[in-house]
């Protein structure tokens, strides 16, 4: 029998208990430095009754996790204070310990500090009192998110830098004490982790890196880092644009990328049993109150049938619905947990009908949606653009910038606004100004990166319409112009009908340089510019003029909808009324002209999907790298990837009615989707078909996001 030295003295397990006990106290010891702690209000309470060094690190804590939460968009819940702990509801601890007031008006509708000086960004108007409590906050909102987690982070680590952060030296002889199977993540501090995380490339790699680890994966998933990691790899991807569609606009990055993916999978894999499907099955709508949206009559939404399937003798045929738009709105202070954002709808009616939320266009309540701008005179609505949300305010006419933008058919432009009501409950609703610039009908509305009338660039209004005229309404987005719709200023003129309208900016070579695309009904897409604003002045400024001409799709066609998506705004979506969809790739071609460079845009082809859909397209919406469209009469939702122009798959949205020729024949009739909302926080895709046809269709995420 072989014995190993100290056997016989009943020593042999000792090692292995030694060592298992170092690992855990040098796990407790890196737990304790680099984990956040769960910190109690009353600790919080205890800690601000003193007036001392500590004290005041922890209220600029709670200002920056304010600021920082409000620039992100992110929820309210929880921070993390400077001594390490993550406390819990920061808009609590902001109106408790911050030390602000609020301002006069604020004050008269009893709202508190945090809603007026972090969710209105009230940075302009004294205290209710006189005083100027709210400077600090002023210097924070101009701060970048970068510079506030810096901040945020010197304030943890005592002053001593993000640079200069203190990785936990473990002895050797814990070390040595070690058992093999333990990481080295697991002797780094979670800075150091964060630091090589932001490294990594895109999301798949990343979920592939941190499976290597517990610690990783905290990092990714439960850490207070998690949405920075989960932000910067979703701004690489898709860029600006990616955050912006009709999807809700207070998301967190994870749901983002929970949206996509679970979106993606669900069109490919949409015929199984639980990846995206009709809710309450394969039959209609089982579940749901309503199967038609219901802002028509009956017999007017069953006559929009015939809108698509042109083959009735019948003259008074609905042209049913148009589209639908859910409204990128915070939730108002006093809002509920379930709080939805509105949804406005627009069709065969005059003006528009608001509804407070996705699931009120499924109930059957009588006062469901509320009417707005059916008694200006303007008729129907065949164009509407969201603002980006801002709580951008003139003070002294308390009047605050519009929430979306609608053109009519008698071409008129109107701006409409969203007011918190008294109870802080929920939005209301009303027509701020308008201006009939055209003579046709407004066709299309965009937003226009633009230099103002101050001589600043800025967002600028550009509508457009039947008559072939482009419009710049300077003072719409203005605050100091009080928001006003009374001056319009011709930008351009086309010899036929522009039916779409889009823009976007390049870089030209050495300055930046603002695009406009436009489609008219001969099938033709046209780029315009404008030179350098250094060099234009007055109304100059708005002035843009053709550089290239390219045609839309195989066959000459009316150009229905355009619109540039993707990372960086480098791709341009054109489609036509002859179910034609064209993917280009928009550059610039650098030269050097008198010492500048000067650059031309150019559009180059990329994927061709001829006769994507059997009639015009009426939607085309990306969400991250895919894109979705319909048209037709096909009842059709068509996902295409933007990263190769292949069909991921389609999902039939309408189930079709038998309709009966007057010779006797009956045919299967569908109505074509004229619009879709997609959930990322519900998981679902709501169609809606110009016969008011409603469907909700369900997707699963099966990923680990």
């Amino acid at each position: 029998m072989v014995v190993t030295p100290g056997a016989e003295e009943g020593v042999e397990s000792s090692p292995r208990r030694f060592s298992s006990r170092r690992r855990t106290n040098r796990q407790n010891s890196s737990n304790n430095n680099n984990q956040s702690h769960a910190g109690s209000v009353g600790a919080l309470r205890r800690i601000m009754k003193v007036d001392n060094k500590f004290s005041q690190n922890m209220r600029q804590s709670i200002l920056i996790a304010a600021v920082l939460c409000r620039k992100r968009n992110e929820p309210y819940t929880q921070f993390l204070g400077s001594d390490g702990s993550s406390y819990s509801d920061v808009r609590s601890a902001f109106g408790k310990h911050g030390g602000i007031n609020q301002c006069a008006l604020c004050k008269q509708r009893v709202q508190g500090p945090f809603y007026c000086r972090i969710v209105h960004e009230h940075l302009d108007v004294p205290d209710y009192d006189g005083g100027n409590s709210f400077e600090c906050l002023r210097a924070l909102f101009r701060c970048s998110v970068d510079d506030l987690v810096e901040r945020q982070h010197e304030l943890l680590y005592q002053n001593e830098g993000s640079r200069k952060r203190k990785v936990i030296e473990t002895a050797p002889s814990v070390l040595d004490g070690l058992d093999d199977n333990i990481s080295s993540m697991d002797l780094m501090s979670e800075e150091v982790l964060l630091q090589i995380a932001l490294f990594i490339p895109n999301l798949s790699c990343m979920i592939s890196f941190c499976k290597t680890s517990k610690r990783m994966q905290k990092l990714l998933y439960t850490s207070f880092h998690s949405e920075k990691l989960f932000r910067g790899l979703f701004l690489q991807k898709f860029g600006k644009r990616g955050t912006i569609g009709n999807f809700e606009i207070n998301l967190s990055w994870r749901e983002r990328w929970r949206m996509i993916y679970g979106l993606r999978r669900g069109l490919l894999h949409h015929n199984s049993s639980d990846m995206l499907s009709l809710n309450g099955g394969t039959s209609a709508n089982l579940l749901l109150p309503r199967r038609t949206i219901g802002v028509l009559s009956h017999a007017e939404e069953s006559s929009a049938l015939f809108y698509d399937n042109p083959w009735s003798s019948t003259d008074d045929i609905s042209n049913g619905y148009f589209g639908m738009k859910i409204l990128h709105l915070p939730p108002p202070p006093n809002a509920a947990n379930d709080w939805q954002p509105p949804v406005v709808c627009h069709g065969d009616f005059n003006g528009v009908k608001i509804f407070n939320s996705v699931d009120a266009m499924f109930q059957n309540t009588r006062h469901r949606f509320i009417s707005l701008g059916n008694d200006e005179g303007g008729g129907q609505v065949l164009a509407l653009v969201q603002c980006d949300v801002s709580s951008w305010t003139n003070w002294q006419t308390n009047r605050s910038r519009p929430s979306f933008f609608i053109g009519f058919a008698s071409g008129r432009v109107a701006a409409v606004n969203a007011t918190i009501d008294e109870c802080g409950r929920k939005y209301t609703f009303s027509i701020s100004g308008f201006h009939d610039a055209h003579e046709n009908e407004v066709t299309s509305l965009a937003f226009v990166n633009g230099v103002g009338n101050d001589g600043e660039s800025g967002i600028l209004l550009y509508s457009a319409c039947g008559g072939g005229y482009v419009y710049c309404h300077p003072d719409a987005l203005c605050p100091e112009r009080n928001f006003s719709m009374d001056k319009a200023i011709l930008a351009f003129s086309s010899n036929g009908a522009i039916f779409s309208l889009t823009s976007t900016t390049v870089d030209t070579g050495d300055y930046s340089s603002s695009i406009i695309c436009t489609g008219d009904g001969e099938g033709k897409i046209r780029l315009w510019t404008r030179p350098d604003p250094a060099l234009c002045n007055g109304s100059e400024t708005h002035c843009f003029v053709p550089i290239l001409v390219k045609q839309a799709g195989t066959r000459t066609g009316l150009v229905t909808r355009m619109k540039f998506v993707h990372n960086h705004n480098d791709l341009l979506v054109t489609c036509t009324n002859n179910g034609d969809v064209r993917i280009w790739k928009l550059h610039c071609c650098n030269k050097r002209s008198g010492g500048k460079k000067v650059g031309k845009p150019q559009l180059e082809l990329k994927y061709d999907k001829m006769g994507l859909h059997n009639g015009a397209v009426e939607v085309v919406m990306n969400v991250g790298d895919m894109l979705l469209t319909s048209g037709g009469n096909d009842g059709r939702v068509v996902g295409v990837d933007l990263n190769n122009g292949l069909i991921l798959q389609s999902i039939d949205c309408h189930t079709g009615e038998r309709l009966q020729h007057s010779d006797g024949n009956t045919i299967l009739a569908k109505s074509c989707v004229v619009d879709m909302i997609v959930s990322g926080k519900e998981g679902h895709m709501t169609t809606l078909c110009r016969d008011g046809l409603l469907q909700r269709w369900s997707f699963v995420v099966r990923t680990p996001i």
